[in-house]
């Protein structure tokens, strides 16, 4: 695929005699002893900055200035990613992953050790060009990346910069388009594209430069199902075929799945490494650094503490089918694979959850016939949504789901007066139309928590940001106080070690709860919320989810989740709107809506992957009366010592003795 690279302006050398091969060195990148340390200007005038040239960042020494504090990213990490492998970086928020991909790019350079792209010491002298030719960076939001006016523009952007000739940039085009699957979409404008789509392109554009490697900063973490599927599928398409190196940072243990080795981050160091297999066959190590393993993967594990022996290292959906199948096969009860065994088992677990009766009140949300258009009566002229009704009862847990740019985000600015909606539609909170004249009221009863929440803040404290949206409500400090270390404690921060600090002293976990607490210091009945796990890893995710829950189940709020985690809504919401193309396609519970998995997956959807593992044994084992209904880890272990009648906590060998909601999250410390 590729040919032999000519920098820019570069003169002509004479060719190499035939007989000297050149070794390349196995390893395309190699950390030595590598840290690194952002700083930043802490004073609350000056705002933050990371500071300096190479040279000034590399020399600089704490103390420099009272007002400069220093953050240590990455504290003596050692790694090496060999040439042509498919790698995975894993780690929670804040362990120095996006840190160390960038110095891999030569976009920063270590404050100690080294950095050596194909044998070049990212440190010298001149050498940015040298290394981001080798080494492409695809970064986590499409948007930010694209700028060419069509596919084919955007692509060629790269190949302009390094000076190759048109009659070569063509045929490089075409061929980058192609590998990643975008041949038919070269003359089509990039806000057209679904996000899967626009990231593929920002892949495409790094191929057309031919890199020895290609790492992906989260690059998923903003798609829905298919749009992730795409992405990965071009990544293992471009390292098995081509030969690209691939470094993959993700918090989808599903896509480490598919890589060769992974390295766990945490605490700027490198703590564990391994195949995928090695890594998830101790799931409690795995937990302890923050992450998690594949739901299969967590399925087989408990039931291996159960006393079943399963291969602990069953990662996928086509695994976890063939050893369960098996067992299941031939340790099943007649008596408990009966139809009527079955309808006991769901019935009893449906008891066991904590169910949601539907009711109208002052914290409904009634959508009717909405529809909203995007530059009316101009060449951009875009209907985002169309006649969209739906009734959400007051004290509801609804999701909201569907693929990217199918309109969710526009919706749920409806919710709050932020867009209003085409002639003839409108909006009623708790049986009040929204109108001019009530607009700002209804803003404090329905709080909306945009994506990435923690780009909002800006205030110097903790206590002044959440403060800032009851400042002229009229309160005395003492009860403004009152209402911030509310808020504080609900999203399960301690306002004693919190409230003065700044918001750069936070961790990512933090600022996104402080951000919620900024909504719920107003007080809203109405919690409207745009993918708030996003980016999180799995721990920091729980934490936010189990807020949400905690504000909905205690609280009585309403809560409106949007979210591209099947998983999530399937667990959480009572019931889940499905959005296809700007209309409501489905709303319903999450049995029914999961059920039609063929229909998902053609809105570019998916059903949970324990819900596609059970249709699967259900479909595989007919004569066996398997449920379908099965969303979490605790129903999956049910189920199973359901069938065999080795039940732990039923008086029935074939009854349900799960006493755990399959709507429920992990608990979430300090709430």
């Amino acid at each position: 695929m590729f040919g032999k690279r000519k920098k820019k302006n570069e003169p002509e050398q004479a060719a190499e005699p035939e007989n000297i091969v050149f070794e390349k060195p196995e390893d395309i990148i190699a950390c030595d002893n590598v840290s690194f340390t952002y700083e930043f200007i802490s004073d609350e005038d000056e705002g933050g900055s990371e500071g300096g040239s190479k040279e000034d960042r590399k020399n600089k020494k704490s103390g420099d200035s009272d007002n400069i504090k220093y953050i240590r990213a990455l504290d003596g990490i050692s790694l090496k990613v060999k040439r042509g492998e498919f790698l995975a970086v894993i780690g929670r928020n804040g362990s120095g992953k996006s840190t160390l991909a960038k110095l891999m790019n030569a976009l920063e350079i270590p404050t100690e050790g080294t950095v050596v792209v194909d044998g070049i010491d990212t440190s010298g002298e001149d050498v940015e060009w040298e290394i981001r030719s080798r080494v492409g960076m695809v970064f986590q939001n499409p948007d930010n990346q694209i700028i060419g006016a069509t596919v084919e523009e955007d692509v060629a952007f790269g190949l302009e910069n390094l000076g190759v000739p048109r009659d070569e940039m063509i045929p490089r085009i075409a061929e980058a388009a192609e590998t990643a699957g975008l041949s038919g979409l070269l003359k089509t404008e990039p806000h057209a594209l679904s996000g899967g789509q626009k990231q593929r392109v920002a892949i495409a554009g790094i191929i057309a430069m031919r890199p020895e490697c290609i790492v992906l900063d989260e690059a998923t973490a903003m798609l829905d199902p298919v749009g992730r599927r795409e992405v990965m599928k071009v990544a293992s398409s471009l390292n098995k075929e081509h030969g690209i190196t691939v470094v993959h940072i993700t918090h989808h243990m599903d896509e480490v799945a598919i890589c060769d080795r992974a390295i766990v981050i945490d605490g700027g160091k490198a703590v564990l490494s391994g195949t995928p297999r090695e890594l998830f066959s101790d799931p409690e190590t795995m937990r302890s650094f923050g992450l998690e393993v594949p739901a299969v993967t967590a399925l087989v594990y408990e039931l291996r503490k159960r006393g079943i022996d399963l291969p602990k290292d069953t990662i996928n959906i086509r695994e976890g089918l063939e050893v369960l199948s098996g067992f299941i096969k031939e340790k099943a009860l007649p008596e408990c694979s009966s139809e009527e065994a079955l309808k006991a088992r769901e019935a009893s677990r449906a008891a066991a959850r904590d169910g949601y009766a539907f009711r109208l009140g002052m914290n409904s949300v009634e959508v009717s016939g909405v529809t909203y258009t995007y530059s009316p009566g101009t060449p951009f002229e875009n209907k985002a949504i169309e006649n969209v009704s739906f009734t959400a009862g007051d004290g509801e847990f609804v999701g909201i789901i569907g693929h990217t740019g199918c309109g969710k985000s526009t919706l749920v600015q409806h919710l709050n007066g932020l867009l209003k909606p085409d002639k003839g539609g409108f909006v009623r909170i708790g049986g009040s139309k929204m109108i001019d004249a009530n607009v700002k009221v209804m803003r404090r009863h329905v709080g909306l928590v945009f994506q990435y929440p923690e780009y909002q803040l800006f205030e110097s404290t903790v206590a002044r940001d959440v403060a800032f949206g009851i400042r002229n409500d009229g309160l005395t400090e003492e009860e403004t106080a009152a209402r911030v270390d509310e808020a504080l404690r609900l999203v399960g921060l301690d306002p004693a070690e919190i409230r003065e600090k700044s918001i750069y002293d936070l961790s990512g976990g933090q600022k996104r709860r402080v951000a919620i607490a900024g909504i719920l210091v107003m007080k809203p009945g109405i919690l409207v919320l745009d993918e708030p796990a996003a980016g999180l890893d799995p721990a920091g995710r729980d934490e936010i989810l189990g807020i949400c829950r905690k504000l909905n189940r205690e609280g009585g709020n309403t809560v409106l989740l949007v979210s591209h985690s099947m998983e999530d809504v399937a667990r959480l919401c009572d019931r889940i709107l499905v959005m296809d193309h700007g209309r409501v396609n489905m709303f319903d519970v999450p049995e029914a809506v999961f059920e039609n998995e063929e229909e998902l997956v053609a809105m570019g959807l998916a059903a949970p992957e324990l819900a596609k593992l059970f249709h699967r044994l259900n479909e595989a084992l007919p004569e066996i009366h398997i449920s379908r209904k099965i969303y979490s880890v605790e129903d999956a272990v049910d189920e199973i010592l359901s069938l065999c009648g080795m039940d732990e906590g039923s008086d029935s060998d074939c009854g349900s003795g799960s006493d755990k909601s399959a709507g429920e999250v992990p608990e979430v410390t300090g709430l």
